[in-house]
């Protein structure tokens, strides 16, 4: 009952990200990566952000074959508008998406640490990757 419940609440969040979607962002990332509890393959990926109120962004493989739906929380840039990029964080040969941004002017979404990302953390040097996106 709760697998279909959360299923169903996943396929409701991913209808309303298609009917909703804000800007979208295109970008080329050259590693696999995580994303929550989800791990994507290297390729050609979009995202749709700002999508609902409730900070939902929508990341999808051109090839359509790999897709994944994130809660994410605002965050507004210090130094002024921002240009459309992707930031990871990197501990080892492992990325985690961390931040997007849409180019569109000094606010971005900022996803939280999954619990894979937390291990890895305790245990590894932090460095941050970044990755260029078109809008």
């Amino acid at each position: 009952m709760t697998k279909r419940l959360i299923y169903s609440f996943a396929v409701i969040l991913l209808a309303a990200a298609t009917v909703y979607a804000g800007q979208e962002i295109r970008a080329v990332i050259p590693f696999s990566f995580h994303v929550g509890n989800s791990l994507l393959p290297s390729g050609r990926y979009s995202a749709d952000v700002n999508i609902v109120s409730g900070g939902v962004i929508a990341l999808r493989s051109a090839d359509g074959k790999s897709h994944v739906v994130a809660l994410s929380s605002s965050v507004q840039s210090s130094a002024g508008p921002t240009p459309a990029k992707l930031i990871f964080h990197r501990y080892g040969n492992e990325y985690f998406l961390f931040q997007i941004w849409d180019g569109s002017g000094d606010m971005g979404r900022e996803l939280g640490q999954s619990r894979r990302e937390k291990e890895i953390a305790a245990a590894a040097k932090l460095s941050t990757q970044t990755v260029l996106a078109k809008r």
